[in-house]
């Protein structure tokens, strides 16, 4: 009974997750701009929280780390009270620990493909209204939105799938795999123009083969060590690049005006978050305002890093929890020696200093390894 219960929930939990993230993948196409979403993601969301309340019935057990779990909860809807957000985020981190996060991945591998298969159907068939992004470069490429709100989506969703491939398949990787996925990365970055997430499938690429056919490993000569120190503290160490360089931007300065330039403004824009919100114990209600929304009256204004959007908008609490729970998790890596592991959230980190998607679950589903903790058995299904 005990284990039919366990299987029940396991399919009820991953049934969650799986409609969780296939919806608001879909709600980036360009298809949903024709309808008011609000009723609809409000409707979805109720949904979603019933079969995450029939997993807390079914297969929720009280024990040793019950009592964290209450005082994060309560730091969390502290925190709500002031950026009114992330609730399911929260619940899925927190519920997903008796899963073996390889079935996770592959859940949202699934998700992610349907919902590419959604968005590329209502590209194919012309479902959707024309646009007023001006998506041209100052050089005069055209970048293509191919069903997506923005044209850096669909390059972006690609990279993450990329990495989960990578965490699933392993040492099992392929050349064929390998040229497959770099021979999408083209095309995908022709129409899109989106320079960063091109670049780094290709460094993702490069990446897994020196570690697998040059063997690569912690206790390699020269490179060990060093893979090592950022396989535990990468989080830390991109964190404290991003935020330092934003924090301190000085326009005056011209290599900082420069590297700005590079950045697409990036760092002005950081910058101007902090000016506005300060950093905060329980995070703040930031108002973006997205390139859609960009008016003569209302200015654009977005945070691109991710270290910095969950500095300013969670706050600094929320944020050291973070790093607490991603930095603890580097260092199991290294006594598992999960190389492959290590080399997807390494990359991840670092994508995350310029891209926001660090926080997304609809691209990122690497936030439920904060949810690992507790017990052996719960630690241990990171691993499974």
């Amino acid at each position: 009974m005990l284990n039919s219960n366990k299987s029940i929930s396991r399919y009820v939990f991953l049934l969650a997750y799986f409609l969780w993230v296939f919806f608001i993948h879909i709600l980036g196409g360009q298809y949903f701009t024709l309808f008011d979403t609000n009723l609809l993601l409000k409707s979805f969301n109720a949904c979603v929280m019933f079969l995450l309340l029939a997993y807390v019935v079914i297969g929720y057990s009280f024990n040793k780390a019950s009592f964290l779990d209450l005082l994060i909860t309560i730091v969390f809807f502290i925190g709500y009270m002031h950026f009114k957000k992330g609730v399911l985020i929260y619940l899925f981190i927190m519920l997903c620990r008796n899963i073996p996060f390889s079935k996770v991945m592959k859940t949202f591998l699934l998700a992610t493909f349907s919902g590419m298969l959604f968005i590329f159907f209502t590209y194919l068939f012309n479902l959707y209204p024309e646009t007023y992004l001006n998506l041209f470069r100052e050089d005069g490429t055209y970048r293509y939105l191919l069903g997506y709100r923005f044209p850096t989506f669909l390059p972006n969703y690609y990279f993450h799938l990329v990495l989960c491939w990578f965490f699933v398949r392993k040492e099992k990787v392929t050349f064929l795999e390998l040229l497959v996925i770099l021979l999408l990365n083209y095309p995908i970055y022709v129409f899109t123009d989106t320079k960063a997430a091109f670049g780094l499938v290709i460094l993702s690429c490069v990446a897994i083969l020196f570690v697998k056919y040059l063997k690569i490993n912690y206790s390699t000569l020269m490179f060990g060590k060093l893979y090592k120190l950022f396989t535990k503290y990468s989080f830390i160490i991109f964190a404290a690049i991003a935020i330092y360089f934003q924090y301190t931007y000085n326009p005056e300065l011209e290599w900082m005006g420069k590297l700005n330039s590079m950045l697409s403004g990036r760092l002005a824009l950081g910058h101007w978050g902090f000016e506005l919100y300060g950093i905060q114990p329980f995070g703040s209600f930031v108002e973006f305002t997205t390139m859609l929304e960009a008016s003569e009256t209302n200015k654009f204004f977005y945070i691109d890093s991710a270290y910095v959007q969950l500095l300013l908008v969670y706050g600094s609490i929320i944020f050291a929890l973070v790093c607490i729970g991603y930095t603890r998790i580097g260092i199991r890596i290294v006594k598992h020696n999960d190389k492959y592991f290590s080399l997807v959230l390494i990359l991840l980190f670092a994508h995350s200093i310029t891209d926001p998607q660090l926080m997304s679950p609809e691209f990122n589903p690497f936030l439920l390894c904060l949810g690992y903790y507790g017990l052996n058995k719960y630690r241990n299904n990171i691993f499974r």
